[in-house]
């Protein structure tokens, strides 16, 4: 992103009123994107919109559930986190140029470091979320957690049932290059700068966007690896004044993942049983791999990397 102006502090939206709105504004699309969704895919496919629902909360793993799946999960992503992003940013009298910056500050050193650190962050995420599951739950809360947890699992199993190179590369733009863009610019852009004018340390504000990042993502078992992760794209961002290296990073930690996936379901006999925690989630790839983080995340913040 680009250095905090005095401009920037004098926008109407530049402060927690504006924060909140966008928020709302997430709320509100992504109530307005289900519906929306639902009705342009039963118009598209000609069935009705209680099928379209139907399949979509219970898919049945068959082409046209997994179709249904794949762009209504585009679609809604599109409406509540592209269009309230948008929104805010020409409400605020600015232009997205100024949240994400310049692509002339990215080095090429610092694009393979990033990549080192979107797929080093992968095994020790999955050693956070393995131990998140170990702690014991009661009553509601254990309920919600686990019924979250297998609806995501089935919603998303469904999506990444790819059967050729054509459909990963669909759910590599549709699951791991759109978050990447649009979650670093909401985020990591908008949310993050206006925090660092409401917070009197940059510690706070880093926190605040983590927060906000990880709690959006309804996951209860993966919220301290999700939180984790948005720390680290804060601190990037703030380091770095851009968000580039935090979209390569977040694509490549997304890409990975159902690029493993995939690998998985076509490997030959004796690998096809493993599941991506299988094989992440284990003391011989997350100790080195946590090793690898710190370091690429060390060269990523060590200074501003601003051309001279």
């Amino acid at each position: 992103m680009n250095p905090i102006t005095d401009d920037f502090r004098q926008k109407p939206l530049s402060n927690f009123w504006g924060i909140s709105l966008l928020l709302l504004l997430i709320l509100v699309f992504q109530i307005v994107g289900n519906a929306f969704s639902n009705w342009l895919l039963a118009a598209a496919y000609g069935i009705p919109i209680d099928e379209v629902k139907s399949l979509l909360m219970q898919p049945d793993f068959s082409a046209l559930s997994i179709n249904l799946g794949r762009w209504s999960n585009l679609i809604q992503f599109l409406f509540y986190m592209g269009i309230p992003a948008l929104l805010f940013t020409y409400a605020n009298t600015t232009r997205p140029k100024h949240y994400w910056g310049k692509l002339s500050k990215v080095e090429g050193k610092y694009i393979l470091q990033s990549i080192v650190l979107g797929l080093s962050a992968l095994p020790v995420v999955a050693v956070m979320t393995y131990f998140m599951q170990q702690i014991p739950l009661e009553g509601s809360l254990a309920l919600t957690a686990k019924k979250l947890v297998e609806v995501r699992q089935t919603l998303f199993e469904n999506m990444l049932d790819m059967q050729h190179l054509g459909e990963l590369a669909v759910c590599l733009l549709i699951l791991a290059l759109m978050p990447a863009i649009l979650e670093e610019y909401l985020f990591r852009g908008i949310i993050l700068k206006v925090a660092r004018l409401q917070y009197k340390g940059t510690f706070s504000a880093l926190f605040f966007q983590a927060s906000v990042f990880a709690i959006l993502h309804l996951s209860l078992y993966e919220l301290p690896g999700i939180f984790l992760m948005g720390f680290i794209f804060g601190i990037i961002a703030y380091r770095n004044e851009n968000l580039w290296y935090n979209a390569i990073t977040h694509f490549v930690f997304n890409g990975a993942t159902i690029s493993l996936h995939y690998y998985l379901n076509h490997a030959s006999h004796g690998f096809n049983s493993f599941t991506t925690d299988d094989i992440l989630a284990n003391a011989a790839i997350s100790i080195p791999a946590s090793l690898l983080m710190g370091l690429s995340l060390y060269g990523l913040t060590r200074k501003k990397h601003l051309p001279k």
